[in-house]
């Protein structure tokens, strides 16, 4: 967005105005995240009633409760000494308050300790395949680790969803995330019990649908089916390369992949050293996989 990279190039006026330029050209109606930076635009450019302006549209129409953010955000600075400040800060903190009033407090603690043992391990596995390679003795022990991680995560979580469904972030705050995790790192077995739970929770806004995309692909693969939004991976050894695995309609994935709020197939593989070429990837595939275990998948019959 050209208001986005005004900023970034400190043209903070030419910014601020870009910014309302285009909320008058959508009647009126901005993004909280645009809103929120044309008050730091604003605010950046010494005009603090119009960076207040936006400001308290925020905290009044969706009820703004991002306290550590606005406290910690130097490109408000300007605003510190206002009055209004004051004010704001304790709208927001009564946002916050209304918001959390009904969070389970325990919930959270639980699962912020299973996201945290979750992650332990596969923060650095990437970089241990690289390092010493994908059948090393290394690999071979952190693997091992994640495998008794992940069983007792899986064993917490569905607890957690055999007694009180899916909970919403009005109940865990974000921490829906962790359980979408756990689900993915589990086996068939239990990613086919919870699915449904999950799409309902989707439905009623409690999960998000990109999450939701990924475990139907790992389900759609541990069916013997092709994945829809291409985001498992896999590994081929003879040429020591990351390769999407069996998908279906290569040519119109980034469509599907757009409508459940995903990036581009290519800005995600890109991680793995990928170039993405819908139409060589079906002779690829075949020359990594061969014909002969494609065949398993039923879009390749």
């Amino acid at each position: 967005m050209k208001a986005d990279s005004l900023f970034q190039e400190k043209k903070y006026r030419e910014s601020a105005e870009t910014y309302n330029n285009a909320f008058n050209d959508n009647s009126g109606v901005g993004y909280l995240p645009d809103r929120y930076m044309a008050a730091s635009a604003w605010a950046m450019a010494s005009e603090a009633d119009s960076a207040f302006y936006h400001l308290f549209r925020i905290i009044d129409r969706v009820k703004y409760d991002e306290l550590d953010k606005v406290l910690s955000d130097s490109t408000l600075k300007n605003l510190w000494s206002d009055p209004r400040w004051t004010k704001a800060i304790k709208l927001i903190k009564s946002n916050k308050e209304t918001k959390e009033a009904n969070y389970n407090r325990h919930l959270i603690a639980i699962l912020d300790s299973v996201f945290a043992n979750d992650q332990k391990y596969r923060l650095t596995v990437h970089d241990t395949i690289s390092r010493y390679g994908v059948n090393s003795p290394q690999v071979s022990e952190m693997n091992r680790l994640i495998i008794g991680i992940d069983s007792a995560n899986i064993h917490i979580v569905t607890a957690i969803l055999d007694t009180f469904g899916w909970p919403g972030p009005d109940i865990i705050a974000e921490h829906g995330n962790t359980i979408f995790l756990v689900l993915q790192h589990s086996d068939i077995a239990t990613q086919l019990k919870y699915l449904p739970l999950m799409r309902d929770a989707v439905k009623r806004d409690a999960a998000e649908r990109s999450s939701l995309a990924l475990l139907e692909d790992r389900v759609a693969l541990g069916q013997g089916h092709c994945q829809i939004f291409g985001s498992q991976i896999g590994f081929d050894e003879k040429s020591n390369s990351y390769y999407v695995l069996p998908l279906f309609d290569p040519a119109h994935v980034d469509e599907r992949r757009k409508e459940v709020g995903l990036g581009s197939l290519q800005e995600y593989v890109d991680f793995w050293k990928i170039t993405w070429d819908h139409v060589r990837y079906r002779k690829q595939l075949r020359k990594l996989v061969g014909k002969k275990s494609l065949k398993k998948y039923d879009c390749f019959l």
